[in-house]
This record gives structure tokens, C-alpha cells and sequence, in this order.
């Protein structure tokens, strides 16, 4: 049935035969060998013969390929390349049969190290998971397991609750030495939009008379449509207008290109810890002195779960205190 040797490089070789079907794998643990050699017995024993010969010859760069290829251009966020090139780095030889959970946990404690955010290494093992998945399911490759799913996440602890103060504010706009800075500055503090719905938000998206933005691609993927304050108003009003319309603020192609201006301007106010994403916060603090409803609230600010909502609602005791007389 099953044997496991210990090869020259120290690690152990698995291989099974049955009614003609072989199949090997290499673990750097005995204890793992044995494990998956009496899972994979068993699973061969009650019938389950599906051949891992494709598993066996597929390294992981040919699944990470066909997916850049196929399903990463229709995604909107460009973050894939960065991270298929990392998960490609460590992994890419690897055949399919031979990735293991402890491997990709290694990998993880490993960006962990480096300084990688827990929330930046959460991404990469999720898109570890599709692969595998997009390996099995869109490329017809058997494996018993995807090993990546047993792969804890690392605790994230990213709630922030930096505001802007405003003498910080009036130092930010002092700073500006882009023409556009004030402008898209003053629209996330009126509307608490996030940074990619103000960068592709397009002068047909604005009903001047109505005094309303419509929000077609949002981050959750649920378009909405928000008020827009009298001081929004004014500054769109201020931006000059190209003829035939297009986006707003078409000076920056890409948000990378944004935040390298907004972090220069940040630094030249001397602000420290802050950046752009905290203006939504701010601006959502000082949207709920307005509109206390919460659920009115999420319809401007766009959170479907209310409880992501209290991330952004920052009120002081003081100021509740005032509430309750």
C-alpha cells in the first residue's frame, strides 16, 4: 500500500499504489507523511480514485498564470499583480500535490516578519485559496484538500480612530501645492466618500439641481446615491470642467499617483500618523452631528453592516453629554 522513505535533502516521500493507481507526495515531517498517507489510503479503499497525475505534474506558476490571464483583469482592484508575484516567489515551482498547509503557514509568519500588516497578509492567503480553488474547479486539476483553507488568518487589528483637527486641517490646506489638493480634500470631508469613488467620479455622475452623486462602482459593490452639502456644492463648482465631461480629478490616473502627492502634503504639514482614509472618519463623525438615524447615515457613507459603521462614528462623551440635557 503505502511507503515512506526519507529522501537526501531530509524530507519524506510518500507513495501509495493501488488496484494501479500510484500516487506520491513529500512532506518535511514524517508525522505528515503518515497522515496523509492513511487519509489518502483510506479515501483509495472506499473508491475515491480520482487520478492526482495532473496534481502531480502542475506546478503552481501554471495556475498563477492562466489566472493573471483569465480572471485577474476582469477584477477592478490591481493589487493581484503584486501579490500573485510574491505568492509566485515562494511557490511557483511547487507542484499542486506537494503544497502543504504548513508550508503556506510558514509563508505567512514569514510576511509577518518582513513587516507585511496582518490586513496585507489576510489578502495574500485568500488569493492563495482562489487559486487553489480556481485550480480544481475552472482547471479540472484533483486534489484531496486545498490546503490553504487550513491555514489560520493573523489577528487584524486595524481599527483606527485618527480624526483631523481643525487646526490640523487649516495646516493640511496651507500645505497643498497641487491646485486639485484642496478641491477632492474638501469633497471627502463634505461626503465621506472613499478615495477610489472620489477618483472615478465623472461630472455625469453629479446632479447639480438636485445635489446629488451618484456612486455607480463602490467597494461593496452596491451603487448608491448621496446628498451633497451646499460646501460640496461650491467646490465642484470651483474645478474647471473639460469639455465633453469625463472624471472629475482625471489629473491622477491611479490612486498610487494620488497618495505620493497627499503624503508629501501630509508631510509638509508636519501631521503625524494620518492619512487620506482618516478624512472619511472625520467626515463621518461630523456628518452624525447632523443625521444622528444610523441607518441614514450608511446610506451616505455606503457601510452595509452597521457595526463596520461604528468604526467611523467617533463622538466624545462631551459631546453626548450636550445629547442629554
Amino acid at each position: 500500500m503505502a511507503s515512506i522513505i526519507q529522501n537526501a535533502s531530509g524530507n519524506w516521500r510518500v507513495q501509495i499504489e493501488l488496484r494501479g493507481q500510484r500516487e506520491y507526495k513529500t512532506f518535511k515531517l514524517k508525522s505528515l507523511a503518515q497522515q496523509w498517507a492513511k487519509q489518502r489510503e483510506s479515501e483509495l479503499q472506499r473508491g475515491l480514485l480520482a487520478s492526482v497525475d495532473d496534481a502531480q505534474k502542475t506546478p503552481l506558476l501554471v495556475v498563477i498564470k492562466q489566472y493573471s490571464e483569465r480572471v485577474s483583469p476582469l477584477k477592478r482592484s490591481r493589487s493581484d499583480k503584486f501579490m500573485l508575484a510574491h505568492i509566485e516567489k515562494h511557490f511557483g515551482r511547487h507542484r499542486l500535490i506537494s503544497l502543504q498547509s504548513k508550508d503556506i503557514s510558514d509563508f505567512r509568519d514569514h510576511r509577518l516578519r518582513e513587516g507585511r500588516a496582518p490586513a496585507t497578509v489576510v489578502k495574500e492567503l485568500n488569493l492563495f485559496r482562489v487559486l487553489i480553488d480556481y485550480a480544481i474547479n475552472d482547471m479540472g486539476i484533483y486534489l484531496p484538500a486545498n490546503p490553504a483553507r487550513m491555514v489560520k488568518n493573523p489577528v487584524v487589528k486595524n481599527s483606527r480612530d485618527r480624526i483631523i483637527s481643525p487646526a490640523e486641517e487649516k495646516l493640511l490646506f496651507t500645505a497643498f501645492n497641487h491646485p486639485m489638493l484642496p478641491h477632492i480634500t474638501r469633497l471627502a470631508l463634505e461626503t465621506a466618500c472613499r478615495l477610489g469613488e472620489l477618483l472615478n467620479m465623472e461630472w455625469e455622475h453629479i446632479n447639480f439641481q438636485h445635489r446629488t452623486l451618484a456612486i455607480p462602482h463602490t467597494k461593496t459593490d452596491v451603487p448608491r446615491t448621496i446628498p451633497l452639502s451646499s460646501d460640496a456644492i461650491k467646490t465642484l463648482k470651483k474645478i474647471p470642467r473639460q469639455e465633453g465631461g469625463g472624471r472629475v480629478f482625471s489629473c491622477w490616473a491611479r490612486i498610487d499617483s494620488f497618495e505620493n502627492v497627499f503624503r508629501r502634503a501630509v508631510k509638509n504639514a508636519d501631521l503625524e500618523d494620518f492619512r487620506f482614509h482618516d478624512l472619511r472618519h472625520t467626515a463621518t463623525s461630523r456628518l452624525a452631528q447632523k443625521i444622528p438615524n444610523v441607518v441614514e447615515l450608511s446610506r451616505i457613507t455606503g457601510h452595509t453592516d452597521l457595526k463596520m459603521l461604528s468604526r467611523y462614528y467617533h463622538i466624545s462623551a462631551k459631546d453626548l453629554a450636550k445629547k442629554l440635557r
